[in-house]
């Protein structure tokens, strides 16, 4: 069993990446997303992966299992936080990497959302890095 888990973690890659491409299509909607909304996006996605691991930490006494692409869930956000930040980042990093590839044809609407996507992945990397650091004695 795993060996198909890094062809899960692939196939959601994929789908989350051609998700970023035709995110725009022809139809656009009338919101337009400004600076203020993504730097937010970047700073609350900067901060929950911290928060997430040392709210999963605080309810056990064990250590946190480590994120990895050769396995499953062990549970859900409280209980295996690393490995669903891991899967959370893989899919918003396809969706801003596949994005980005309509960058050149996008709209100033479009660009925006590019741009929040890539502050999204920034953030949920740069915050899963920082948890890592952070709690690296809580994590087996």
């Amino acid at each position: 069993m795993k060996r198909i888990w890094p062809y899960i973690y692939f196939a959601l890659f994929a789908a989350a990446f051609l998700g970023g491409l035709s995110a725009f299509g022809d139809t656009q909607g009338h919101a337009n997303v400004d600076w203020v909304f993504v730097g937010g996006s970047f700073f609350g996605l900067f901060a929950f992966p911290f928060l997430a691991v040392g709210y999963a930490r605080s309810r056990t006494t064990t250590r946190l299992p480590s994120a990895s692409f050769s396995r499953g869930f062990v549970g859900g956000w409280w209980v295996d936080p690393l490995q669903c930040l891991r899967v959370t980042t893989l899919l918003v990093s396809g969706m801003c990497i596949g994005s980005l590839f309509t960058l050149p044809h996008a709209t100033s609407q479009g660009a925006m959302i590019v741009w929040w996507y890539t502050a999204m992945a920034l953030g949920l990397i740069a915050g899963e890095l920082l948890a890592l650091r952070a709690f690296r004695g809580n994590i087996a």
